[in-house]
């Protein structure tokens, strides 16, 4: 036998004693952890499903155990996940042993926060009864959370939205043939330039255009530019996205140099957070940083689901019209007048059961936690030092739960069955400590953007076009994106 089929069959045989060893010794062996999903080459793992199919694959992981937890490996680590509903609840109450907090510090680093900073949010000073992470986190339930303040910048979010969806104010990057009577907009930049131009200006003071004009472009090129955040890639391949996120931080500085009595409309929250960090001494270019992260989750998700909520109307044209009929009493006092808000917001059922509908379908969060201690999570041992993923996007198409369609669009699904919308399957707002503060404006604001555009405008896909195709390849930890080139262009004429 030759040297060269002598190593081959030496890489069989230990290829195949791993794999036996792996995938069926093991589990025999270690009956009480969790069973790994099987992959051929070592250390790569799942990688490749990871970048190009992660909700197959843990859909297939999940069908394959049984919904208990199991294991996959990616890049030579192998991370536990936890599927079904009744262990996310576990999870959530073990918020000591099951930690969130690491990945916190290190998405902030990935925004420039440096160990030194981030240690300072997370330590308790002398004198405070919490840290400033933890307080923050309670003053964003404050801003948030049904009460006067939410009020202040709902009333402010909901009148610019107002404002901008108007015929006159149709201009811009977002048109693409202009015209009198008609326009070819593109809906998804139509879509990010209102609801972040709206949200800006609802939280920070108008006066932050002033210190940095290329906003909303800036932020649209860093959005653009994101998926490659998570990469760690070179230099070279990040220049637009480390060019925009610096633009918007040097507007962001320059903001914050201006007297509070030139920025009298800022948030309260706003206000809170760059208190907390004065006193604390944090330097401007971290606080830039820090700002620019909340800034970046406040707009990150509530245009795409607009997006996707329009893209299923223009496709369905009698569910767009019944759902206009639905809201036109809301609309007193004409098509162009300002509606009624207690009447969309309660009066409108197929619209709101829509809008989760498309919720459902588009969102991706995905709850991540470290192992502090040996812990046991339905009925498997998880070990120390582990990281652990919550992939909530696979409860949200659980027949058992949503029905034999659940893979499929049903606008009345959240209507017929009411009590869906607080089902422990369905969390598309994340939950626990970390349940996003921002849910209850945020599905009042996409379901005013929704009645407004429909009654102001009458629009029409261009000719030729297909349903956006969404980018289901990476969990984003929000609302996915349509892939490249999937954007909707639309005709659009005032109504």
């Amino acid at each position: 036998m030759n040297a060269g089929l002598q190593a081959v069959v030496a890489l069989a045989c230990g290829w195949l004693s791993w794999y036996s060893w792996k995938f069926f010794m093991s589990p025999l062996v270690y009956p009480d952890e969790p069973k790994e999903l099987p992959y051929i080459f070592p250390v790569v793992g799942h990688t490749l499903s990871m970048f190009t199919g992660a909700h197959r694959m843990f859909m297939n992981g999940n069908e394959r155990f049984g919904n208990k937890p199991w294991a996959v490996t990616i890049m030579g680590e192998s991370l536990y996940v936890v599927p079904s509903a009744e262990d996310v609840q576990t999870v959530y109450r073990a918020p000591k042993v099951l930690n969130f907090e690491p990945f916190v510090i290190e998405m902030l680093a990935k925004y420039g926060v440096t160990t030194d900073t981030a240690s300072k949010l997370f330590h308790q000073f002398p004198g405070e009864a919490k840290t400033w992470m933890e307080t923050s986190i309670e003053n964003f339930k404050l801003q948030m959370h049904p009460g006067d303040k939410l009020d202040i910048v709902e009333k402010r979010l909901l009148g610019f939205i107002d404002d901008l969806l108007v015929w006159d104010r149709l201009r811009g990057r977002m048109v693409l043939q202009d015209g009198e009577e008609e326009r070819v907009v593109s809906l998804y930049t139509w879509s990010e330039v209102v609801i972040v131009d709206a949200q800006t200006r609802a939280f920070f003071d108008e006066v932050l255009f002033e210190a940095c004009p290329s906003l909303l472009a800036d932020f649209q090129t860093y959005e653009d530019e994101s998926w490659k955040l998570p990469m760690d890639l070179p230099d070279f391949a990040t220049k637009a996205l480390r060019s925009s996120k610096n633009s918007i931080e040097k507007g962001l500085r320059g903001y914050f140099q201006i007297s509070k009595e030139r920025r009298p409309n800022e948030s309260w929250i706003i206000t809170a957070l760059v208190d907390g960090m004065d006193k604390m001494g944090i330097e401007e270019i971290q606080k830039a940083h820090i700002i620019f992260s909340f800034f970046r989750v406040m707009n990150a998700n509530t245009y795409k689901i607009v997006f996707w909520i329009l893209s299923h109307l223009l496709f369905e044209p009698d569910l767009m019209r019944e759902i206009s009929t639905e809201i036109g009493p809301a609309f007193r006092g004409g098509k162009h007048s300002a509606p009624d808000l207690d009447y969309i917001f309660n009066s409108c059922p197929l619209l709101a059961s829509t809008c989760e509908e498309v919720l459902r379908l588009t969102n991706w969060p995905i709850g991540p936690r470290t192992v502090q201690v040996d812990t046991i999570i339905g009925g498997k041992k998880l070990r120390q030092g582990r990281k652990l993923l919550m992939p909530y996007r696979a409860m949200h198409f659980d027949p058992t739960v949503f029905g034999a369609d659940a893979a499929a669009f049903n606008p009345r699904r959240f209507m017929e069955k009411k009590s869906l919308v607080a089902h422990k399957s369905y969390r598309p707002f994340g939950g626990a400590a970390h349940y996003c503060p921002g849910r209850f404006i945020a599905r009042r604001e996409v379901q005013m953007h929704t009645a407004v555009m429909l009654m102001r405008f009458d629009m029409a896909v261009v000719e030729g076009q297909i349903f956006p195709k969404m980018d289901d390849t990476l969990p984003s930890g929000g609302i996915q994106v349509p892939l490249k080139g999937e954007d909707l262009l639309i005709r659009v004429r005032p109504a």
